[in-house]
This record gives structure tokens, sequence and C-alpha cells, in this order.
């Protein structure tokens, strides 16, 4: 029969160090801004990525972001309320169908006041 063979490795196992990566140079030619930048820009979809790759430093970024979803988040406030204020019966619909509308515009006004902080 053959002999049986044994493990070619002569790896010392005894005292295992954890792996490391070293790099030959440091990473100075990448900045933390451009880093930051980087990680906003893969972040946003597609749509939202043609907009803001122009742009340069990561805080233009973040502030045009927030100002762009501050003020969706003000017109929807408004529309809502308008919506509240605009609503009226109608004596040509059926008085149940006119209820189940209120209360819908009522339930979107309840969770638009939980969505800005009871601010309305």
């Amino acid at each position: 029969m053959a002999e049986a063979t044994k493990p070619v490795n002569n790896v010392d196992t005894s005292n295992p160090s954890p792996l490391t990566a070293t790099f030959s140079k440091p990473l100075s030619g990448i900045s933390k801004i451009e880093v930051c930048r980087h990680n906003l820009l893969s972040a946003l979809s597609n749509d939202l990525f043609d907009v803001y790759c122009s742009y340069t430093e990561s805080k233009e970024i973040c502030d045009s972001l927030i100002l762009k979803y501050t003020i969706e988040d003000v017109l929807r406030q408004r529309f809502i309320i308008a919506n509240y204020y605009r609503w009226i019966m109608n004596e040509e619909k059926d008085i149940k169908v006119q209820i189940n509308e209120y209360h819908k515009l009522l339930e979107d006004l309840k969770t638009e006041k939980k969505d800005c902080g009871g601010m309305l």
C-alpha cells in the first residue's frame, strides 16, 4: 500500500497573527472631503446623481439636498391644508362618499402633524 502523505505546509499555527494589509504609499492624494463626496454620490439614485455629480464639495451637496427636501415638505403641507380648506359638501354626491373623503383629509392632516413635529 501507499504510504500516508503528510501535509507539506510548514506554517507555525501556535501563534497566529491577524491579517493586515500594508500600502507602499499612504493615500495622501485622496482627501476626507472627496471620500465624503463620493459616499454621498454613491448613495443617490441615478436621477439625483446626474444632478449632483457636478458639485465639487460634499457640503454643497448636503446643503442642496436639505433645501430641496425642506421645500418639498413645506409644499406637501400646504397642499394638504389647502385640500382641507377647499373641501365642501356637495348635494350631488352620496353623503357616505363625502364623509369618507372628509375622514381621509383628516387622516392626512394628522399624519402631516406627526411628520412636522406638531407645528401645524
